[in-house]
């Protein structure tokens, strides 16, 4: 019965998760070459280790390539990553008169993603564990439930969104591309549009790691959300990371 009660809550979750972020993920759109800088508003500079080699490569390759908005998604593609990783996301969103803040931590390693939520307070809330096929959820009690993977799920359930979205959308909805300077590091530069909201986005894609870090979205000139991504480390996450509540390896 206890696990029946908690799978209706979770499921609940899920149902109000999917309204609120329905509108957050998004499409593409023509600009010319240029260089663009961002100085973040009142966080200071995000933490982010490297791997000095692929950030190396990473450069060397760029410094062969002028990047525009017609080959700026295949030259992000291009980038090395690492295998593993770990990072924080914290996603705004901004009303008339007021503002809704997410917080996520999440841990990446090959096919598997596990998220870790995090409620107003900052406390610890729902628990969230990708992979290949299936999506695992539970809470503070322990008791998961299991659904389908859906196309989604990475962007929902971490609350932000990643550079694969950016590869994943039709290169006609890219407004410009190049590169950028981003708190000290260089980035590669998207700014897109939603033909749905009439939002324009922009991100920033680390060219050190290939990873997104920033990303921010306007509709008549007011931002309507940012996502800032925040302790970013490439490296290994420890083995009890991707089990379960139980102690069991997902399928």
């Amino acid at each position: 019965m206890k696990k029946k009660s908690a799978a209706a809550a979770i499921a609940a979750l899920i149902v109000v998760a999917l309204g609120f972020f329905a509108s957050f993920f998004l499409s593409f759109t023509d600009g010319k070459d240029e260089n663009y800088t961002i100085t973040l508003p009142g966080q200071g500079s995000a933490v982010i280790d490297t791997n000095p080699e692929m950030e190396q490569s990473n450069r060397d390759q760029l410094q062969t390539v002028q990047v525009d908005r017609s080959n700026v998604r295949a030259v992000i593609a291009r980038l090395q990553r690492p295998a593993s990783y770990q990072y924080q996301a914290e996603t705004s969103y901004f009303y008339r008169e007021s503002k809704t803040v997410l917080r996520s931590q999440v841990w990446k390693e090959d096919t598997r993603t596990r998220i870790s939520q995090f409620t107003a307070d900052g406390e610890p809330g729902q628990q969230i564990l990708l992979t290949e096929n299936w999506v695992y959820l539970w809470g503070m009690e322990g008791a998961y439930v299991r659904y389908a993977r859906q196309t989604q799920d990475a962007d929902l359930y971490s609350r932000a969104p990643s550079y694969e979205d950016i590869l994943n959308m039709s290169a006609d909805r890219v407004l410009e591309g190049g590169t950028a300077e981003l708190d000290g590091h260089l980035c590669l530069y998207v700014k897109t549009l939603d033909e749905q909201t009439g939002e324009t986005v922009q991100w920033y894609v680390l060219a050190e790691n290939g990873l997104l870090c920033y990303a921010e979205g306007s509709l008549d000139g007011r931002t309507t959300y940012e996502v800032r991504i925040t302790d970013l480390q490439p490296e290994g996450s420890a083995y009890t990371t991707f089990l379960l509540p139980d102690g069991t390896q997902p399928e």
